[in-house]
């Protein structure tokens, strides 16, 4: 195992620095001028290349790489033109909320997904296996941000059921004060129910959004699994041997499709890591996807290489977490490279 952590991170190196390469040329070939964003509409030519120079940018573009590349081996991502704080003080105020968010949908969506999938493999055709079909189509076509929209117009607009799509918590609620930044965690841990109340219905429609785009591949994979090994000789064997169906359902033969299923776990958790951006932009989230589209929208180099360095650093850490995992459930697992 440590062997392959060691590999991971040597494979991972070459690809980091790919990602700070690009995003540095790619973020410099934005439309629009930050110098004149931030100078204003009134601002003369002279006061534009004031500020230009003041943001550095009137240097030759490999010194404001070498410039880039420092500040990242001293822990310093830039200072945001926006909001006027450290890109790195941004990213970590905002990550709870993006990781509260993706990792409850991603929960639902697994959930969901492998109960779904199991169903529909027990009785290829039947019903389930139909509702599994159309689940799976209907999450995969539909784009995320017109879920929420649509979402938001039935249970805010049209019934009332839901909370304004205005962020974290309404403002009828006190802010959780806690460590982790994981609001259900603060709640909890401070013994706020009803604040947890609250916090928990602005998730909903979010989790449910973001949830409906990962439940088809967890199905699809779970489904497909589950029949090929529901056909093998030894789950023949172990009914012929009188051991209730439960029993080996999930621990013979669930057990033995965990890696595929991890695998495409993982894979969707990163599918919504992307997904999310969009998502937050819908509901009002205060997360890094919310963050990043606002730095896109004013020519704001440093968040936005901020952000897209950090779920470069994110998609390492999930694929070299789910090695791990697969590796830990069956030594047999071979990893290339």
């Amino acid at each position: 195992m440590i062997k392959l952590f060691s590999s991971r991170l040597l494979l991972a190196l070459p690809n980091l620095l790919g990602v700070v390469i690009l995003i540095f040329i790619l973020t410099r070939m934005l439309p629009g001028d930050p110098a004149a964003y931030f100078a204003g509409p009134a601002a003369t030519q002279k006061s534009i290349e004031e500020v230009r120079k003041q943001l550095g940018l009137d240097r030759s573009l490999p010194e404001q790489f070498l410039t880039y590349v420092q500040g990242l081996f001293s822990g310093d991502l830039g200072r945001s033109l926006t909001s006027g704080q450290s890109v790195l003080d941004d990213l970590v105020s905002r990550v709870p909320a993006s990781l509260e968010l993706t990792l409850l949908a991603l929960a639902l969506a697994s959930g969901l997904g492998i109960l779904l999938g199991v169903g529909a493999s027990l009785r290829p055709g039947g019903g389930l296996d139909r509702l599994c079909s159309v689940v799976s189509i209907l999450g995969q076509a539909v784009p995320t941000f017109f879920l929420g929209l649509l979402l938001v117009f039935v249970f805010y607009y049209k019934l009332g059921w839901a909370p304004a799509p205005l962020g974290r918590l309404d403002i009828l609620y006190s802010t959780p004060d806690g460590p982790t930044g994981f609001w259900i965690v603060d709640t909890l841990v401070a013994g706020d129910l009803d604040t947890l109340s609250g916090v928990l219905r602005q998730l909903t429609l979010p989790v449910v959004t973001l949830a409906m785009f990962g439940i088809g591949p967890v199905a699809r994979m779970t489904r497909a699994s589950m029949i090929e090994v529901l056909n093998s000789d030894f789950i023949r064997t172990a009914r012929a041997a009188g051991l209730p169906p439960s029993k080996v359902l999930w621990t013979y033969a669930f057990r033995s499709i965990a890696v595929p299923v991890l695998n495409t776990v993982g894979m969707v958790l990163s599918f919504l890591l992307g997904a999310n951006v969009l998502v937050e932009k819908v509901f009002g989230w205060p997360g890094i996807g919310a963050y990043a589209i606002e730095s896109v929208l004013a020519s704001d180099f440093a968040p936005i290489q901020g952000f897209v360095l950090l779920m470069a650093f994110l998609y390492v850490a999930i694929n070299l977490a789910i090695d791990l995992i697969a590796l830990s459930l069956d030594p047999r697992v071979k990893f290339d490279g």
